[in-house]
Parts: C-alpha cells; sequence; structure tokens
C-alpha cells in the first residue's frame, strides 16, 4: 500500500495493559504466598523468613510501579498526514505526528513500530524528534470507524 488516507486516531490508557499488569500482579502475589505458606526445612529459619520479606516487599513495590506507569500512560492523537513528505529529501510521502492532550501542538515521530498486533489492540514503539521514547496501546475500542485506517497507515508508513 502506497498513499494511505490520512487519520487521526486517539490513543490513551489500554484496558488490556491494565488487565494484563494485573495479572502478573496476581500471579506475582501467587508466588509471594507459596513461598510464605510453602513447606520449609525449618520454620524459624532467618532465611526463610528473610526470603517471604522480600518476596512481599518485591511483590509491593512492583505493584506500585505497574499502577503508576498505567495511569502515566501516554494519551494523545496519533496523526498519519499523507500529504507531508519526509525530511532530508526522503521521497517517501506521510509524516506520523504526535499531539499530545495538554499541547496541541504536532511533534513530528522520527519513528513509529508495531511491536505487538492483537487485532483489536496494538502496542507500538514511538521515538519522537527530541530522542525520547513512548510505548503506546492503540485500541479499537478509542475509535472503531478509524481502526482500518490507522492499520492502513502503519502499513504505509513501513515500506
Amino acid at each position: 500500500m502506497r498513499n494511505a488516507p490520512s487519520v487521526v486516531y486517539p490513543v490513551g490508557r489500554c484496558v488490556f495493559h491494565a488487565w494484563l499488569l494485573g495479572l502478573l500482579g496476581a500471579l506475582s502475589a501467587l508466588v509471594w504466598c507459596l513461598l510464605l505458606v510453602g513447606p520449609r526445612a525449618a520454620p524459624d529459619q532467618f532465611w526463610s523468613r528473610s526470603m517471604s520479606l522480600a518476596a512481599m516487599v518485591a511483590c509491593g513495590v512492583w505493584a506500585c510501579a505497574a499502577a503508576l506507569s498505567w495511569v502515566r500512560s501516554p494519551e494523545g492523537v496519533l496523526v498519519w498526514n499523507s500529504e507531508l513528505r519526509r525530511a532530508e529529501g526522503n521521497p517517501q510521502r506521510g509524516v506520523w505526528l504526535w499531539r499530545n492532550q495538554t499541547n496541541a501542538e504536532d511533534v513530528p515521530l522520527c519513528k513509529l513500530e508495531r511491536v505487538l498486533d492483537l487485532q483489536d489492540r496494538m502496542l507500538l514503539y514511538v521515538k519522537l524528534a527530541n530522542a525520547s521514547t513512548r510505548w503506546i496501546w492503540a485500541e479499537r475500542r478509542c475509535d472503531p470507524a478509524r481502526w482500518r485506517d490507522l492499520r492502513r497507515a502503519l502499513v504505509s508508513s513501513r515500506t
């Protein structure tokens, strides 16, 4: 596909991402419980108690970090402008832009890659012009009418 239509697609906090983090948190809590109540050679040994405490602390730290990462997920709009040409004399048409919810100014993207494609949701790796990177989940439920246009633009921009 050469010239996909221009598309504006909203992205934000992904419900699937929250479920995935919750599942990983539940599995780590299960491992902690197994360490806590599992068979031990000597229940009053310092080693077994310190392992249980370390597992509990690690589980708590991970849960806080996971919740914080989900809350801080980038929210904004991905824009594919098929009429603009890329910089530096590249004949390929089309430019990806990022627009934050707080900032109405479009920021050109140096790189946009599909890392995981689950048909109804995609994990995208985004590199901004200022060299910062982001991981963005795009879901079909955000704009079902434009979902196929977004997928076409992603394929078009890779060629």
